[in-house]
């Protein structure tokens, strides 16, 4: 009910006889209170979710940075690295199964270096087998690569992993490393089911059924693929089927579809997707590389078109300069042709030319 002013007639109107006569009498002035409303409803929509967002980015990057920490010491001074390139942007892409699992947990499955040339806008992908045999930093032993991070991890936790990993790899590419990020097997495979699934396609048949449980049997067509991400973690896990080599080739090829996902139409727009990717992510990704550097590095991924990025993979053919070899206690380990890393730098250093 409305009750009128003392001044007028007193009279009761309906809802229904209110809203007629105001839009009778005042059309356009209805039509902009309405419009008015929708827009600051929209408006305040908008202002709270974009806060949550932005906390929740601000707090799950508080999580995954480890520059809180203190590396300095664990490398002598006598021990130099190659100095920064201007014109270059080096990221090293570590895949590990977990700081939770007992079994090797802290080894990198997967070493692939993300080269960006500034200048000319193009990138590489170079994977760097876990077996090649080096001298581990700061120490005089050898051991297999993808013990670096776990070396590393033990000294200084995550920031020690990730720097331990920066300059065994810098040694073998002659790259000075910018950043490295290591993401775990449940955040990888989290963030592709996410993501919907991603499509790759096959030159060939793939099968692997001796490597995993009989309850994991991959068996995947010639031709377009739709992968979940329990799939797509064993795909590019398998190496008994095929070889090491051939699984960095697999994942790279990976790579580069989570990143047609990621970048296509309405993913990174929704932010449900958004806010369950970050949840993943604080929980089981770590990396030096500051939040302005994440977001620079995003903007320049995202221009990429597949065919201005470039693979190679370091293995035991004429042009990977890697051999077969066994250590004393015969154990299966890599070494570079020549015995020293010339080559390997010289192709990493002229990769975009």
């Amino acid at each position: 009910m409305l009750m009128s002013d003392e001044n007028t007639n007193k009279e009761d109107y309906s809802d229904e006889d209110i809203v007629s006569e105001f839009s009778s009498k005042k059309p356009s002035m209805a039509r902009r209170v309405f419009f008015k409303l929708w827009m600051f409803l929209l408006i305040s929509a908008f202002l709270v979710s974009g806060g949550a967002l932005v906390y929740k980015t601000g707090f799950t990057y508080s999580q995954v940075w480890t520059n809180g920490e203190d590396i300095s010491g664990l490398l002598p001074l006598s021990e130099s690295t190659p100095q920064p390139d201007a014109n270059r942007l080096n990221v090293l892409l570590l895949g590990l199964r977990g700081e939770d699992d007992p079994n090797g947990g802290l080894l990198t499955d997967s070493l692939i270096l993300l080269s960006i040339d500034l200048k000319n806008k193009k990138a590489a992908m170079i994977s760097i087998p876990r077996d090649l045999y080096i001298k581990m930093p700061g120490e005089e032993k050898k051991e297999k690569i993808n013990f670096a991070h776990a070396l590393g991890y033990q000294k200084k936790g995550s920031a020690g992993g990730l720097f331990f990993s920066k300059v065994a790899i810098s040694k073998i590419t002659g790259l000075y490393i910018d950043y490295a990020v290591s993401i775990d097997h449940e955040a990888f495979r989290e963030i592709v089911d996410i993501l919907g699934g991603i499509d790759i396609t096959l030159e060939r048949p793939f099968r692997e059924d001796s490597q995993f449980s009989k309850e994991m049997i991959i068996d995947l067509p010639a031709g377009e693929n739709h992968l979940n991400g329990t799939t797509t973690l064993y795909f590019v896990r398998s190496r008994f089927s095929t070889s090491d080599f051939d699984r960095a080739k697999r994942q790279q090829q990976v790579l580069v579809a989570v990143k047609e996902k990621a970048f296509s139409l309405g993913v990174l727009a929704n932010p449900v997707k958004i806010f369950q990717i970050l949840d993943s992510l604080g929980k089981n990704v770590r990396t030096d590389m500051p939040i302005s550097k994440v977001a620079e590095l995003v903007s320049l991924v995202s221009g990429f078109e597949n065919r201005d990025i470039k693979h190679k993979v370091f293995d035991t053919t004429p042009e990977g300069f890697l051999y077969d070899s066994k250590t004393e206690s015969g154990a299966y380990i890599l070494l570079p042709v020549g015995d020293e890393f010339s080559k390997i730098q010289e192709y990493c250093r002229n990769i975009f030319k």
